[in-house]
């Protein structure tokens, strides 16, 4: 075992010793010279929250944004993530994408709410085009949508920022190429859009969870509060203020992108194309209107702030968000992992859609080998491009 353990260790540090061979070193020296610049950076923008937390909390406290959930029993739980990636081969794009359903901890020893997997695949092979990765992008969301809208979960996590969603889905419905729309329109009607889709917009029990966010309303409204602008963004700012097990009060999204949010077709497209993306865009009404709250959460002294995306009918019950942080905190399973674990699970599993594409790469030329030998090669060389 001894032998085994060492064996490990010296694969790992080779691979470690390899990954700084991509740089010269002349050039990884200058890179690392900057490091006392970006300290001087990190400070400029992240101190003056800091030295300033407790005139922030005490306007937080004052303005009765910081509240906390009463008791309450958990309840079942999932979370839905999605990658892509695209193999540019010497001939053609492969594309794939992924949509994959994890469920969180049962209660009292129950059995799982789903009776099996949850995933749905994609993938495409396609000639050389700029856009192919606009398809690859709709269809990981489409798909991701259809897990989301049909789960029996009381509570389901969307990795990401309903804003995003959106974004994502418009990307192939207006591009300039007619195969990449006409597929876009194929997977969305085979995922049920319409119908996902508006469940993502109106159904309470789905909640967005994103990891990245850029939003300053609460900030600002402390630093008027306190009147010295504070630089950074809520989640940041709200991780300061917060202590363990606080929330801040459910407040709606402003205006500016919400109110921007809109699926469009390409104005060259077809007819038909146009009345469909048109009935979509018309189901974004209610997120367009801002009928969407967020909040912030902590669940842990050590942790950052949660940012959490809900329903209007959500945030108007108390009850309700007792309930959901009580499943979230259920989800919490190491100090290692900064998310519920079924979200922390699904990103990862959705993360390894380039070993999924490796595969299918593999087994294509491997049948192409015997049975074309000539195209076989046009599979082996590629430029691969993932996103998550």
């Amino acid at each position: 075992m001894a032998g085994f353990s060492d064996a490990r260790e010296t694969t790992t540090m080779a691979e470690e010793d390899r990954s700084y061979a991509r740089l010269p070193a002349d050039a990884l020296a200058e890179i690392l010279n900057n490091a006392e610049q970006v300290c001087a950076e990190v400070e400029t923008l992240l101190l003056p929250a800091m030295q300033q937390r407790e005139q922030l909390r005490q306007a937080a406290l004052d303005g009765g944004i910081i509240t906390t959930a009463s008791n309450a029993r958990p309840t079942t739980l999932c979370a839905v993530d999605g990658g892509f990636a695209v193999e540019r081969t010497v001939a053609v794009d492969i594309v794939m994408a992924l949509a994959v359903g994890v469920e969180g901890f049962s209660e009292d020893g129950s059995g799982p709410t789903w009776s099996e997997n949850q995933y749905h695949p994609f993938n495409q092979v396609l000639l050389h085009n700029v856009d192919n990765e606009r398809l690859a992008r709709t269809a990981m969301m489409a798909n991701e949508l259809a897990v989301i809208a049909d789960a029996p979960h009381n509570v389901r996590i969307f990795d990401g920022s309903h804003l995003t969603a959106v974004i994502q889905l418009n990307s192939s419905y207006s591009s300039r190429s007619d195969q990449v729309r006409r597929l876009a329109l194929e997977v969305s009607r085979e995922c049920e859009l319409d119908t996902a889709l508006e469940a993502f917009v109106t159904v309470p029990q789905i909640i967005g969870m994103p990891k990245y966010d850029s939003s300053t309303e609460l900030t600002k409204r402390l630093s008027r509060s306190i009147g010295q602008e504070i630089p950074g963004d809520d989640k940041f700012v709200m991780s300061l203020v917060l202590e363990e097990g606080e929330h801040t009060r459910p407040v709606a999204v402003a205006g500016g992108a919400w109110t921007q949010l809109h699926l469009k077709a390409f104005v060259e497209a077809p007819r038909r194309e146009h009345r469909y993306v048109q009935r979509l865009h018309e189901i974004l009404t209610p997120l367009r209107q801002c009928q969407l709250s967020y909040m912030y959460w902590k669940p842990a002294g050590s942790s950052s702030a949660y940012r959490i995306e809900m329903k209007p009918e959500l945030a108007a019950s108390d009850s309700d968000i007792s309930e959901l942080i009580a499943t979230l905190e259920r989800q919490i399973a190491a100090p290692f992992v900064r998310e519920p674990y079924p979200q922390y699970l699904a990103d990862v599993m959705a993360k390894s859609v380039g070993l999924g594409l490796d595969a299918l790469q593999s087994a294509s030329h491997l049948r192409l080998s015997r049975t074309q030998p000539d195209l076989a090669p046009q599979l082996i060389h590629s430029y691969r491009t993932e996103g998550l």
